[in-house]
């Protein structure tokens, strides 16, 4: 469960907003869900789309949980106390918080240690239903086989470069950017010279890859600085270019190392393969069970 900061929802007009065989849903539980999700989402920088948060979409979501709880209890789907007393335990274990402290937490968000317990109840007996109403599927080699086939253009390895470079820093707020660009310039001169670069950048670099001479490994687009990679990924093997400028300074790039972008083998990515078209295949098949259900359900909706 996540705990989100303190939200009052007393000043909300509350009023019926579903019926839900014969359960009611309310606007305030609609806003309440709202600012959950936003909180959690805030918290583990979890990025929505847009719209996701609309009163519709939250509501809807509320029914399908609400026809699922109810086809579940129809089926005398039965959970016991004992499995919602240690499923509160594990919440209390892992945010390391008391008894008391969880009760205050849920009065913040409008709901009592008896609403809480009925809510993990209902997830549980919907976690129980659909695991025999809708079992996950195997997906077989021949599968995820001919999706790989199908779909190489997203199997390719990036291409990579292996660079050093030399830095001279800009100082705060540019202040030595002038005198930067001079030494910066006087090194070039000097590596044109035949000067080793890796013993200049020993000697010169002013950055933490300077002892192993400024090798900065293996890298893949998008993970330098713009002008720092464009310069990198257009020089060829043994070449030096530069100086280019970034946001910490002026730079010598000297790539050491390039591979061109090729094929992932299947060996590599069949385990993924397989776990994604299981996902979606489960969604697909869920969703269409929960149509179903709320085809057969009494839904009226008052918004």
């Amino acid at each position: 469960m996540f705990f989100a900061s303190t939200v009052t929802f007393a000043e909300v007009e509350d009023r019926i907003v579903a019926n839900v065989n014969g359960e009611i849903i309310l606007l305030s539980e609609v806003k309440k869900q709202i600012a959950l999700l936003k909180g959690f989402s805030e918290k583990k920088k979890v990025e929505i789309k847009p719209g996701e948060l609309a009163n519709e979409n939250i509501l809807n979501s509320m029914i399908d949980e609400k026809i699922m709880a109810h086809y579940a209890r129809e089926n005398n789907v039965v959970i016991k106390e004992s499995a919602v007393d240690k499923s509160v335990e594990k919440v209390k274990q892992k945010s390391n918080i008391t008894d008391e402290v969880l009760s205050e937490l849920l009065q913040r968000e409008g709901m009592t240690i008896k609403d809480y317990r009925e809510k993990i109840k209902n997830q549980m007996m919907i976690r129980q239903i659909m695991s025999l109403e809708v079992p996950s599927v195997e997906i077989s080699d021949e599968e995820a086989k001919n999706y790989y086939k199908r779909n190489k253009a997203k199997f390719i390895k990036p291409g990579k470069v292996r660079a050093a470079h030399i830095i001279i820093l800009l100082g705060a707020d540019g202040a030595r950017e002038a005198e930067s660009k001079k030494r910066i310039e006087e090194i070039l001169k000097e590596i044109r010279g035949g000067a080793d670069f890796a013993l200049m950048a020993k000697a010169n670099s002013e950055d933490g890859a300077a002892k192993d001479g400024g090798d900065l490994g293996w890298f893949a687009r998008g993970k330098m600085l713009p002008a720092f990679e464009k310069l990198a990924f257009s020089l060829k093997k043994g070449e030096v270019g530069g100086p280019v400028k970034t946001k910490y300074g002026y730079h010598l790039i000297k790539v050491l190392d390039v591979t061109t972008p090729e094929p992932t083998p299947y060996a590599e990515v069949v385990g993924n393969i397989k776990n994604m078209l299981k996902a979606e295949a489960y969604q697909k098949r869920s969703s269409a069970w929960i149509e179903r259900l709320r085809s057969q359900a009494y839904i009226e909706i008052l918004y």
